[in-house]
């Protein structure tokens, strides 16, 4: 079985979705140095005014060098409601917001210590929503080297991604397109909150070269 890994991710990106559905299990990388301004605490929806960036307040206890495994969650500010109440704003007219919202506001609001944790609880809720049945391995060491290494495929700033000729980015019905067109890969939620049950037959459209899958 070929060795996958990818990168922890809060509300992961539609292109991580799709790469860990082609796998049986996907290693989630948790010994990484932590690096700011990244999808391992941020989100991006699109609301009333465009592309928005969501993000989760943490705290490095051991500063610049901390691993991805050991950042907190900053609970001690109220970022629920403020994500919650962005992700409302955004999607509350969509056709599937109140067929998921719940499932993700209980996760938030039961205010999970560790960065990493809360993630991974968010994404097998979401596989779960997909019934995507691939199994997620917190990884046990820091590997230079996998055999399929996708922990840098996705990044909110475009000048920092690796090239990816295995994700397809075709559209689907986004709430506020007309205002401003289609926008790529935002979170998988925006997917679900716009397209539901039809989410997993977009996910298998956004897959080429399946020759490289296993």
């Amino acid at each position: 079985m070929s060795q996958v890994a990818i990168q922890s991710a809060f509300f992961p990106p539609i292109q991580q979705i799709s790469h860990i559905m082609r796998y049986n299990q996907v290693v989630i990388e948790q010994h990484d140095t932590y690096a700011k301004q990244t999808f391992r605490n941020r989100v991006q929806i699109a609301g009333p005014n465009g592309l928005q960036n969501l993000s989760i307040p943490v705290i490095k206890p051991h500063g610049s060098k901390t691993k991805m495994k050991d950042i907190l969650v900053n609970n001690e500010k109220d970022w629920q409601d403020q994500i919650l109440k962005s992700i409302r704003t955004a999607y509350r007219n969509s056709p599937f917001y109140e067929f998921y919202i719940d499932d993700f506001a209980k996760i938030l609001n039961t205010q999970i210590p560790k960065l990493f944790d809360l993630n991974l609880q968010l994404l097998r809720a979401i596989l779960e929503l997909l019934e995507i049945d691939t199994a997620l391995i917190p990884s046990s060491d820091y590997q230079h080297n996998y055999e399929i290494d996708l922990r840098n495929i996705a990044h909110p700033k475009p000048q920092h991604k690796e090239n990816d000729n295995c994700y397809n980015p075709v559209s689907y019905h986004q709430l506020f397109s007309e205002k401003y067109g289609f926008i790529e890969n935002l979170s998988i939620i925006d997917l679900l909150f716009n397209e539901g049950p039809l989410s997993y037959f977009y996910l298998e459209k956004t897959i080429v070269n399946k020759k490289l899958s296993p």
